[in-house]
Protein backbone atom coordinates (compact mmCIF):
# COMPACT_ATOMS: atom_id res chain seq x y z
CA UNK A 1 0.00 0.00 0.00
CA UNK A 2 1.57 3.34 -1.03
CA UNK A 3 2.26 6.10 1.47
CA UNK A 4 2.07 9.78 0.43
CA UNK A 5 2.46 13.24 1.90
CA UNK A 6 -0.25 15.87 1.35
CA UNK A 7 -0.35 19.66 1.48
CA UNK A 8 -3.34 22.01 1.69
CA UNK A 9 -3.84 25.55 0.35
CA UNK A 10 -4.01 26.77 3.95
CA UNK A 11 -0.47 25.47 4.57
CA UNK A 12 -1.39 22.39 6.60
CA UNK A 13 0.61 19.25 5.83
CA UNK A 14 -0.17 15.60 6.37
CA UNK A 15 2.69 13.09 6.20
CA UNK A 16 2.77 9.35 5.65
CA UNK A 17 -0.90 8.90 4.70
CA UNK A 18 -1.72 5.33 3.62
CA UNK A 19 -3.57 5.27 0.30
CA UNK A 20 -5.65 2.29 -0.74
CA UNK A 21 -6.74 3.73 -4.09
CA UNK A 22 -5.22 6.30 -6.49
CA UNK A 23 -8.34 8.51 -6.49
CA UNK A 24 -8.66 8.66 -2.69
CA UNK A 25 -9.42 12.20 -1.50
CA UNK A 26 -7.66 13.44 1.62
CA UNK A 27 -9.41 16.34 3.37
CA UNK A 28 -7.64 18.97 5.49
CA UNK A 29 -8.59 18.78 9.16
CA UNK A 30 -8.04 22.55 9.57
CA UNK A 31 -10.11 24.01 6.70
CA UNK A 32 -11.95 20.99 5.17
CA UNK A 33 -10.50 21.55 1.66
CA UNK A 34 -9.10 18.76 -0.52
CA UNK A 35 -5.36 18.31 0.06
CA UNK A 36 -2.87 17.99 -2.83
CA UNK A 37 -0.69 14.89 -3.03
CA UNK A 38 3.06 15.57 -2.93
CA UNK A 39 5.51 13.39 -4.84
CA UNK A 40 8.98 13.50 -3.34
CA UNK A 41 11.37 12.01 -5.89
CA UNK A 42 14.38 11.01 -3.86
CA UNK A 43 16.45 9.19 -6.47
CA UNK A 44 17.23 10.21 -10.03
CA UNK A 45 20.16 8.63 -11.87
CA UNK A 46 22.80 10.65 -13.74
CA UNK A 47 22.45 8.50 -16.86
CA UNK A 48 19.00 7.61 -18.13
CA UNK A 49 18.37 4.16 -19.64
CA UNK A 50 17.98 3.88 -23.42
CA UNK A 51 14.18 3.61 -23.19
CA UNK A 52 13.78 6.17 -20.39
CA UNK A 53 13.13 6.08 -16.68
CA UNK A 54 9.62 4.94 -15.67
CA UNK A 55 8.21 6.34 -12.42
CA UNK A 56 4.93 4.70 -11.46
CA UNK A 57 3.84 7.00 -8.60
CA UNK A 58 4.06 10.29 -10.53
CA UNK A 59 0.74 9.79 -12.36
CA UNK A 60 -2.06 7.27 -12.15
CA UNK A 61 -0.60 5.18 -15.00
CA UNK A 62 3.01 6.15 -14.42
CA UNK A 63 5.23 8.26 -16.65
CA UNK A 64 8.43 7.68 -18.59
CA UNK A 65 11.11 10.38 -18.61
CA UNK A 66 13.81 10.36 -21.28
CA UNK A 67 16.16 12.97 -19.81
CA UNK A 68 16.98 14.70 -16.55
CA UNK A 69 15.86 18.03 -18.01
CA UNK A 70 12.46 16.54 -18.93
CA UNK A 71 12.06 15.28 -15.35
CA UNK A 72 13.06 18.67 -13.89
CA UNK A 73 10.60 20.50 -16.17
CA UNK A 74 7.80 18.11 -15.19
CA UNK A 75 8.62 18.69 -11.51
CA UNK A 76 8.48 22.48 -11.98
CA UNK A 77 5.21 22.31 -13.92
CA UNK A 78 3.54 20.08 -11.32
CA UNK A 79 5.05 21.62 -8.16
CA UNK A 80 6.94 18.45 -7.23
CA UNK A 81 9.86 18.29 -4.84
CA UNK A 82 12.90 16.60 -6.36
CA UNK A 83 15.49 14.81 -4.28
CA UNK A 84 18.93 16.17 -3.48
CA UNK A 85 20.58 13.96 -6.12
CA UNK A 86 19.63 16.27 -9.02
Amino acid sequence: MPVYDYECKCGAKKKDEFVTHWDKTVVCQDCSHKMKRQFPLTFVPDAFPKFGLFLKHVEARGKTFHSKSELKQYARDHNLELGALL
